[in-house]
Order: structure tokens, then sequence, then C-alpha cells
């Protein structure tokens, strides 16, 4: 590599979001961006531009965040991915791990060439507890129709208008977007834990945990039954449910190719664990 010469990395992440106010740097809070910039400065002594694969709301979990950047470095790979976790733990003591580090074609944008996502909810409904699945739960004590929440997750499923789910001070202009499939299930061991597992195009501003959140309210008979799909016409957040709280959510996978999306689409069975 000539001495001023970029090549775009691609770095593959996991955290747990409890102590990060999201992925995208923000003044006078703590994030991912800040974190990996700070691990990066460290290590090689270069200030680069991250671009992440997605904003991630505060306290929102990532089981695969895919980021991009350029950069002049000669390390090898294998010294930036333990370097950067040497780092993570032993150094700056985060919640954090690289999982690969690759070079990429110079057009590669974890943002924009990306072709959808694939995120998990999970709800703990019961009054028993478990020490490490009911933190990483929604926990929602009233009794709730099952086979209705199941059901009313299936209304999404398609291509509609998501204008009543997403966040008051979202500022996205296309709001229209497309869930390829969404998939129910108990946990095997544990039947509190329900986990949703979603796929899209895209997602706007909180959309996931308004989708969740106004499933719930009506299989808790809090909302009428026809509450989502009236929801796509009126566009009025004000009339769907409440927002999910942060740490039930996980972005699971992101998906740069039509075999990977594809393929995870037609899986009949899918890991029980947050993560």
């Amino acid at each position: 590599m000539e001495e001023n010469e970029y090549q775009n990395f691609k770095l593959t992440f996991s955290w747990n979001g409890e102590k990060f106010h999201g992925y995208q740097q923000q003044p006078n809070v703590f994030t991912v961006q800040e974190a990996i910039s700070k691990a990066w400065f460290i290590l090689t002594k270069e200030t680069v531009t991250l671009t992440g694969c997605s904003r991630l709301d505060a306290g929102v979990h990532a089981n695969c965040f895919v980021l991009n950047f350029q950069s002049r470095t000669k390390y090898s790979l294998d010294r930036i991915l333990k370097g950067l976790n040497g780092i993570f733990h032993s150094h700056l003591h985060l919640d954090i791990s690289l999982y690969s580090v690759e070079h990429v074609e110079s057009d590669f944008h974890a943002r924009f060439s990306a072709n959808g996502k694939h995120y998990r909810y999970l709800i703990w409904n019961g009054f028993s507890e478990h020490a490490f699945l009911t933190r990483r739960c929604w926990h929602v004590r009233s009794k709730l129709d099952k086979s209705e929440l199941f059901l009313q997750f299936q209304n999404y499923v398609g291509e509609h208008d998501f204008s009543a789910f997403r966040a008051v001070d979202c500022g996205a202009k296309n709001t229209q977007k497309k869930i390829y499939k969404i998939h129910t299930q108990f946990h095997p061991v544990y039947p509190e834990c329900i986990i949703i597992d979603i796929w899209g195009d895209g997602f706007l501003k909180n959309m996931i945990r308004n989708m969740v959140g106004t499933a719930v309210d009506i299989a808790s008979n809090k909302l009428p039954k026809n509450t989502i799909t009236e929801g796509f016409l009126h566009k009025n957040r004000n009339q769907m449910g409440v927002c999910a709280p942060a740490w039930g959510l996980t972005l699971m996978q992101v998906f740069y190719s039509d075999i990977e999306l594809n393929s995870s689409l037609k899986a009949q069975t899918f890991f029980p664990s947050p993560c």
C-alpha cells in the first residue's frame, strides 16, 4: 500500500447496549461510535470517520453491527482484531466486541449497501424471573392474549406507510417500508419469554419498538383489534400503543446480498438466545 493510499475497512461488532446512548455520536452522552473512534485512535493514532449500518436507539443491543471507514493503516487484519478487542476489554472496560475485520471495495457503504435487516424483540410475560433473560426482555406483567399477539404481528408484514409507528422527532422523508417476514415463538425452555423476529428493508426511528408496544396493547385489550391496520391509514402516532423499552431490542443481522437475505427468510428455526 502506498503511503497516502486509503483502504475501505468493514468491521462487524456486537455489544450490550445498557451503558451506551445508542450508536450515533452525540454531545454530552457516551455512544458506541465514540467508543470505537477512541479505541481506533488508541491503536493507530488515526482519526477516522465511521459509517454505521444503523443509528440504534439508546439501550438497544447489537448481535451483528456493521460499519466501514477509510484508513491508511498498514496494520494486519489480525492485529486490528486483537488490538481493538484488547483495548475495549482491558483498557476501556466496555461490553463491546469486534467479531471480524476485512478489506472491502471502495464503494461499500455500511448503510446504503444493505438490502435488509433482522431485528429481534423479547417480551417476558409472567411474574417469575430469570437472571439473564428477564433483564434483556420487556417484562409485561399484565395478562396477554398470546394468540392475538402473534396474529397482530402479521398485520405488519408487507409494504406500508409506517408514519404512525415512528418517533415524533423522526426526520426520515420516506416512511414507506417493507416488512419481509415476522416470526413469533416461545422460548423452548422458558415459555414466559416471547421471541419476535422481524425482517425488513429498513426501519424508522423507534419503529420496531412502537410496533411491539401497539401489538402488546391490543393483546392486553387496551386498544381495538383494528388499531394497526387503521394506523396505516390515519398515520397518527398518538392513536397507537406505547413505545416498548429499548433493552428488549437487538439488531441481529444486516444483509448485503440477496442470497444472505433469502436464506435467512427461508429458515424455519432460529437460535433462541437474545444474541
